[in-house]
Order: C-alpha cells, then sequence, then structure tokens
C-alpha cells in the first residue's frame, strides 16, 4: 500500500505516528526517538509549521547509520558521511530543528534537520531558500 505525501504530512500534523515503508534501494531509517531534541520542547511541543524548499538541486539530506549520537551532536559532511536522499528546488520539507554544525558550508555555520515524507536528515542551513542563517519559527537543537 502506497502512503501519499498529503496523507502522512496530515498524519503528522495531527500527532499520529505512521510508520512508512521506505522504497527498494533507500537507506533504513533510524530507530525511533533518535531524531535530535529540541531545546525547551518535548515531541509532542513542537508543531509541523516550518516548510522550506532548497534554492540548489541535488542537496543531500545526511545522517549516520552507525552513529547517530555523532551526527546530531555535529552535523558535518564527515559526521554525518550517509546520504538518506536529496532535495531540490520545489520539495518542501519540514524544518525539524536547527544547530551550528562542526562544518560551515557558504559561510553559514548552521545545519537543519530536515523532515520529508521518505527519509529525514541534517542539511547545511546554506542550501535553504531563505535569506539568513537562522531560519525563523524554527527551534533549536539541544
Amino acid at each position: 500500500m502506497r502512503i501519499s505525501s498529503a496523507l502522512v504530512a496530515a498524519a503528522l500534523a495531527a500527532g499520529l505516528g505512521l510508520v512508512a515503508t521506505a522504497p527498494a534501494g533507500a537507506t533504513a531509517t533510524e530507530p525511533s526517538g533518535s531524531r535530535p531534541v529540541v531545546t525547551g520542547k518535548s515531541d509532542s511541543d513542537v508543531s509541523i509549521k516550518r516548510a522550506f524548499t532548497t534554492w540548489a538541486t541535488n542537496v543531500n539530506v545526511r545522517h549516520n547509520n552507525s552513529n547517530f549520537a555523532a551526527c546530531n551532536n555535529s552535523p558535518s559532511v564527515a559526521n554525518c558521511p550517509n546520504v538518506r536522499g536529496q532535495v531540490n528546488p520545489g520539495d518542501s520539507f519540514e524544518a525539524w530543528c536547527q544547530k551550528v554544525g562542526s562544518q560551515t558550508v557558504g559561510g553559514n555555520p548552521y545545519w537543519v534537520y530536515v523532515i520529508r515524507p521518505t527519509f529525514e536528515g541534517w542539511m547545511a542551513s546554506y542550501y535553504v531558500d531563505y535569506p539568513d542563517n537562522v531560519l525563523p519559527d524554527t527551534p533549536f537543537c539541544a
């Protein structure tokens, strides 16, 4: 059974915990509870109202399949070597939270934890289609 992106987004907004099956060839998702912690809030307090897109094509969304903590604590290409997927202009994603990573990209030190219907992970904030380094209405990761 295939779940539509709109249905997944609606379920996430309603706070439902749907589990989607990754398409063939996709990297396995991380275990439940491995998203970065949002500073001062629990998962149930975080709303999904932070939709953004990228200005660049084929922007990698990364994670570390063998060491989630290394990537979540200090996002960078080295600490997040596994590419979960890519986003392109017009592909909207949720910005779960943001933090300063251990790698600066294009003069921007921030990384954003991106959620898409079929994958999630870290992306350099430099590629987000927004003029400032810090994204509005997006909490900071602990």
